[in-house]
């Protein structure tokens, strides 16, 4: 009984949020004629998503200095609010779409979302954010891709940033009539935010999985727990996912950075999650990272590959995790500085970019 009154409220509580944000929304809109739009941002618990809003939204500002960004959630996005009334949308205002893990079959509502933007903003320049792209090799997954190429490559102004050398391949090859690019995760943009001075390192902090894309063992990580006690080392362990809960863009840095904080105390992350991996970069933080399900880590580590930090491994290989455990945790601090700023190749690659396409409507 309990269970369904606290799912009862919630659901009047996330409709609440739907109306309130609506009419700000188009408030801003309302008030605001230089603008730009960042579309499908998210609410739900995912803070590896969370942390790209906020790469993104500092992207956007970094681009576009005097103009005011105008977010629109997910949820906002599908609700009928927005199917009855729309969002005051013209056709000159340019439309960037929240990246991620998310494009293709695995999460069908979010694609669903994308391509519905894509077919109704036809006449907007449209960014879609760098994202990791994936179709199952089923009679569904098919069937899923040709629905998306029908629709993004009807589209005279697409543009689709992809984070990964793998994803990038797929964009091209299916994708062909928009303008496929190649650049780094939007939350990598977040590492001249963090302050590591002084920080005191201890321990070990895990990022892992436990949802459909998890497949590494949970015998795995038992016996790498076992070295880490018998070794007298601190561990703790959690993920980049939360409770289930709505995380509106007011609380979206704090909750972000309490999960940064973590990667930042630790001496070494060990993780199966990209973001528990970008996490780990935007903090210097020595990390293991296994492969994921799809090619996101392993095609999207080569961005990485000459940080003497970062260590893939693909096959798993016990002795090299206790070595490299032994390496980070048993000795002095090791101190790693990356000096790569992210956030400004990002936004020069974009500017490029941004810039000849307006020159070509000229």
């Amino acid at each position: 009984m309990n269970k369904l009154y606290y799912r009862i409220l919630n659901k009047i509580k996330i409709n609440i949020f739907i109306i309130q944000t609506y009419f700000e929304i188009r408030y801003f809109v309302l008030k605001n004629k230089n603008r730009v739009f960042l579309l499908m941002t998210p609410w739900y618990e995912n803070l590896g998503d969370q942390a790209i809003a906020l790469g993104e939204y500092k992207i956007l500002k970094k681009l576009y200095p005097n103009k005011k960004i105008i977010e629109v959630p997910d949820k906002v996005y599908s609700s009928y609010l927005n199917k009855i009334f729309g969002l005051g949308i013209k056709k000159q205002d340019i439309l960037f779409v929240q990246g991620g893990g998310n494009f293709g079959s695995l999460y069908l509502e979010l694609e669903n979302l994308r391509r519905n933007i894509v077919k109704t903003y036809n006449k907007n320049l449209i960014v879609i954010m760098p994202v990791s792209i994936f179709f199952h090799n089923n009679v569904q997954g098919r069937s899923e891709l040709k629905k998306s190429q029908d629709i993004y490559n009807t589209h005279s102004n697409l543009i689709i940033i992809s984070r990964d050398e793998k994803s990038f391949s797929l964009a091209n090859e299916y994708f062909f009539k928009a303008e496929n690019i190649l650049l780094p995760d939007a939350a990598t943009s977040l590492k001249e935010s963090i302050c590591d001075n002084n920080i005191c390192r201890q321990g070990i902090q895990f990022f892992l999985r436990d949802d459909k894309e998890k497949i590494i063992s949970n015998k795995l990580i038992t016996d790498i727990e076992q070295y880490i006690i018998k070794n007298n080392i601190n561990y703790s362990i959690t993920d980049t996912v939360i409770e289930p809960t709505v995380i509106k863009k007011n609380k979206r840095k704090i909750m972000v950075f309490e999960r940064l904080r973590l990667a930042q105390k630790a001496q070494l992350v060990i993780t199966d999650r990209y973001h528990g991996l970008i996490f780990s970069i935007v903090t210097n933080t020595p990390v293991i990272v296994f492969k994921s399900f799809d090619s996101k880590i392993s095609s999207g580590i080569k961005w990485f590959l000459d940080l003497n930090n970062v260590h893939y491994i693909e096959n798993i290989d016990l002795k090299r995790v206790y070595f490299l455990i032994d390496m980070y945790c048993k000795k002095n601090q090791i101190l790693f500085i990356n000096k790569q700023n992210y956030c400004e190749y990002i936004v020069e690659s974009l500017n490029r970019i941004l810039r000849g396409k307006i020159n070509d409507e000229k």
